[in-house]
């Protein structure tokens, strides 16, 4: 057999730098940092090794294979740059938001937490120790949602985010995930006991923007006022802002530096300037584009022509080099893009063992239409009467191709058959939120 390393023990290999993780795993490090010298060895069986095949850090390379070849593929690790776990959980919500691009995507919830607990066992091990958990709204509707936090924090190497809308701030004897808390604060000191470190609230824009976003008349001020109640329970409050082309850029300049202020209490700073800029810097704060997709596959806001990108606008890195997340859907399928359902084809941790999806990654079709460039291929296979001819975003445009080349290749589809590829983007159509135009 010729054997060398896998996706999955590159990764192992490349966080072993840290003491922590080199102190717990010193034996299986050295024998992959020989390993990696090697390249490539050759042997009769796993004598020796059992341990690394057991954890799927090692693999078989067909005998023609060259140190060259391997080489490439460890150069190539689609592993290389992920830092983060994204754990879907649930995409149920109780809000509708204007800009919410799974708004289309069927309510699924996670009930499997034995299985979600492996994962992340999985990926620990590997060094990756960033857990983020999002919705839809895993708050409300991620039953046992707590119990995966426990045990990802019984490692105290590993740090657990929540994404929430907020809406339990200032609430009362309500239910949130199949538990009924007095109120806000018992809610928070039940996040803090399960080890949740950082609560990202979502903010669309200042004021009446968000609230409008939302549909929830008062929310910002809540959200706002939520800051310096997270901070109380002991968690760092940080947020998940959407980003969007405003008329007029002094209200978000005045939101950005309220937000630094509400934010920073412990930092020694005081001017606008320096709050504005820790809370654009700051990693725990994130920012997503508006996606014509969804809940806002109907948007007025113009947007570009298809034809005015080219071949290379059409292909993403982050289907065959992640950064800096992998997701885990609801559904347990293992994703690099959230986007109503867009990322999917890797694999699913309910039928394939997440290391044997991880290490198969560059053999999956979705891999291969963004790596070898091909996805631009299927736009003479996109229906424009049921989409337009003009997105906001070129990940929308990516998206409806990503589903309908996934739909083609499922189906061996005869794609010169007009009645066949109509069904095809109609049923695109459904999860994305287009129609007829």
């Amino acid at each position: 057999m010729l054997i060398g390393l896998s996706n999955s023990g590159m990764k192992f290999l490349q966080n072993g730098s840290s003491p922590a993780h080199r102190k717990s795993d010193k034996t299986a490090l050295i024998k992959l940092e020989k390993l990696r010298s090697q390249v490539l060895i050759r042997i009769r069986h796993y004598k020796g090794l059992e341990d690394l095949e057991e954890r799927g850090y090692i693999r078989e390379f067909p005998g023609g294979t060259t140190k060259s070849d391997a080489n490439l593929l460890y150069d190539r690790n689609p592993l290389e740059h992920v830092e983060k776990v994204v754990f879907e959980f649930t995409t149920e919500c109780n809000f509708q938001c204007r800009h919410c691009y799974n708004g289309k995507v069927p309510g699924t919830t996670e009930h499997d937490i034995g299985a979600l607990m492996k994962v992340s066992d999985t990926f620990s091990k590997m060094g990756i120790r960033h857990f983020n958990f999002v919705g839809g709204e895993v708050s409300k509707y991620g039953d046992g949602w707590l119990d995966l936090c426990r045990h990802i924090s019984g490692d105290p190497l590993n740090r657990v985010t929540l994404y929430t809308n907020g809406w339990w701030l200032d609430k009362t004897n309500f239910n949130a995930a199949g538990r009924i808390y007095k109120d806000t604060d018992d809610y928070l000191a039940t996040l803090k006991e399960a080890g949740v470190a950082v609560i990202k609230l979502s903010i669309d824009g200042p004021g009446e923007i968000h609230d409008q976003s939302r549909g929830q008349p008062g929310l910002y001020d809540k959200v706002l006022e939520g800051i310096s109640t997270v901070h109380r329970a002991g968690i760092l409050p940080r947020v998940s802002m959407l980003a969007r082309r405003w008329e007029t850029v002094d209200p978000v300049a005045e939101m950005i530096v309220d937000l630094g202020r509400r934010i920073y209490t412990d930092l020694q700073i005081s001017s606008d300037e320096e709050f504005a800029e820790k809370f654009m810097v700051d990693p725990d704060n994130t920012f997503s584009s508006f996606i014509d997709i969804g809940n806002g596959a109907q948007s007025d806001s113009g947007g570009f022509p298809i034809d005015s990108f080219s071949v290379d606008d059409f292909h993403c890195r982050a289907f065959y080099r992640p950064h800096p997340y992998l997701t885990i859907k609801a559904n347990g399928e293992v994703t690099t893009c959230r986007v109503a359902n867009a990322g999917e084809g890797y694999g699913n941790i309910h039928s394939r063992e997440l290391v044997e999806i991880l290490n198969s990654m560059q053999d999956t079709f979705i891999y291969k239409l963004h790596s070898r460039r091909k996805l631009a291929d299927y736009l003479p296979h996109l229906d424009r009467s049921v989409f337009g001819d003009r997105f906001v975003h070129m990940c929308t445009l990516r998206a409806i191709l990503n589903l309908l080349a996934l739909k083609i290749h499922e189906e061996n589809a005869d794609v010169m058959d007009p009645m066949t590829l109509r069904r095809l983007n109609l049923e695109v159509a459904a999860t994305t939120g287009h129609g007829i135009r």
